[in-house]
């Protein structure tokens, strides 16, 4: 048996997000640029350097497995372009280091707001979270971003409560609005439950070309969608290997209201 000491403790039950970094404009520009990507707790040698010449240029970012308390604080404490907010799901027993969503953007947020799913996952204990943030817009109207890391390794019913938090932040929201992360949608059952939610919401996919990965079960756990914009383009970018995820990339336009 694992002892209780070795497994991560929950931090669910401080459910503010943490803020760090400034950022830049008051508002989203007429173009937004995002990166998505689980970084894989920033595991891998050089991760930071290349996670700096990706986010340079964009205006909105959403990490999963993202961590706090851990030697890349610095950057974005420092951040003079993009405000983060992160959802904190567990921290290391040992390392003291945490992990959860985290979402940068040049805009500062007008809200944000933490859901906590429902269910653990097992033998660890941890919930998964939702991380949900509000930004201005250069036309007038106010976007939803939704930063999700769906819960893993319990049944299909379990992982659809986890779903019906993200129906209910939908409905929250009448504008425009970015969904994306890691959704573990391993199975056709999981995707399919998923597919529901997006387009019970009136959400599109942002599809793209890319390889499938034997331990992803074949299947593609990371996705993009969005409401209310216009999608300029949307990649994955394959040849970064410093994850078991590739980030993806996706530029949208306002609409005129």
């Amino acid at each position: 048996m694992i002892k209780r000491a070795l497994l991560p403790h929950s931090l669910t039950n401080e459910v503010d997000p943490l803020c760090m970094g400034k950022a830049k404009h008051s508002e989203l520009g007429s173009v937004i640029r995002c990166l998505v990507w689980n970084i894989w707790k920033a595991k891998q040698r050089g991760w930071l350097e290349e996670f700096s010449r990706l986010s340079r240029d964009t205006d909105l970012v959403m990490l999963q497995e993202a961590v706090s308390n851990a030697p890349s604080d610095a950057f974005f404490a420092k951040h003079d372009h993009l405000e983060w907010m992160m959802a904190r799901s567990h921290r290391h027993p040992r390392t003291a280091i945490e992990t959860g969503v985290k979402t940068g953007c040049i805009a500062a947020s007008r809200s944000s707001r933490v859901y906590v799913s429902p269910h653990a996952e097992p033998i660890a204990n941890t919930r998964k979270m939702l991380l949900q943030t509000l930004y201005p817009l250069s036309n007038g109207g106010e976007l939803m971003v939704l930063n999700m890391h769906a819960i893993n390794f319990v049944s299909n019913k379990k992982y659809v409560s986890h779903l019906d938090q993200l129906a209910g932040a939908l409905d929250s929201h009448a504008g425009p609005i970015i969904l994306a992360g890691d959704f573990n949608t391993w199975s056709l059952r999981r995707y399919g439950s998923f597919g529901e939610v997006a387009e019970g919401a009136g959400l599109l996919e942002a599809k793209m070309q890319r390889k499938r990965k034997w331990t992803h079960l074949n299947k593609h756990l990371d996705h993009v969608f969005y409401r209310g914009l216009l999608l300029r383009s949307v990649e994955s970018l394959e040849h970064i290997k410093l994850s078991d995820h590739t980030p993806i990339t996706a530029t949208f336009e306002q609409e005129n209201l």
